[in-house]
């Protein structure tokens, strides 16, 4: 009978804790450098590593930073779709989906780094970087519909309309925030507008 070596998922598992530890790392340094001040030595040095294990693992600095930025896009996927399966109303769902992307700004590094790699025009990321905001775009473009649909949300509206004033206000709020403190303020900003939206996007009283 064949022996099957437990050596390949164990280099597996020590390679994705290494990626894991550059993006870490790299969310560390692009937080508090321009991208293009960002040095790989810098970058190996917070991900605990040797430069040559960090080539391993990625060809260019560029390669480092958009891991960061879909990292940092795959843990807002998740918030909006854990704010998406609470159930509810189309509109409670759209708060509730800024709500939480409004916690996660303010809580998570890797998150925080990657808004600012996208922040920062010019840079060789400009085109990647530009992908995420239709998204965002799209998904509150959906949500509307579906209000209009369940009567959450008033008729007459155009969805890409509402859908890039959503967007606009909440990258507002989260550059206001960013600049203030570093985005701890952004929950408390953004629960602030939730009143307003409800008026503005609600159907008028008495319906």
């Amino acid at each position: 009978m064949p022996v099957v070596s437990s050596r390949r998922p164990l280099k597996q598992q020590r390679a994705v804790e290494t990626r894991s530890a550059i993006i870490h790392g790299a969310a560390t340094v692009f937080a508090r450098v321009p991208y293009g001040d960002a040095r790989l030595k810098v970058l190996a040095v917070e991900s605990g590593i040797s430069e040559g294990a960090l080539y391993f693992h990625f060809a260019s600095k560029r390669e480092i930073a958009l891991a960061v930025i879909e990292a940092q896009q795959e843990r807002m996927i998740a918030a909006l779709t854990r704010a998406l399966a609470g159930g509810g109303d189309a509109l409670e769902k759209m708060i509730r989906a800024y709500r939480g992307l409004a916690e996660l700004v303010a809580t998570d590094p890797v998150v925080q780094a990657g808004i600012y790699l996208e922040n920062q025009p010019g840079s060789e990321l400009a085109e990647e970087v530009s992908k995420p905001f239709a998204e965002w775009v799209r998904l509150a473009r959906a949500l509307v519909v579906e209000g209009i649909k369940d009567g959450s949300v008033r008729e007459g509206l155009d969805p890409e309309e509402v859908a890039e004033l959503l967007n606009a206000l909440f990258i507002g709020a989260q550059v206001l925030s960013g600049l203030a403190d570093q985005w701890k303020s952004l929950p408390e900003r953004m629960k602030t507008f939730e009143p307003h939206v409800r008026v503005m996007l609600g159907p008028p009283s008495g319906e």
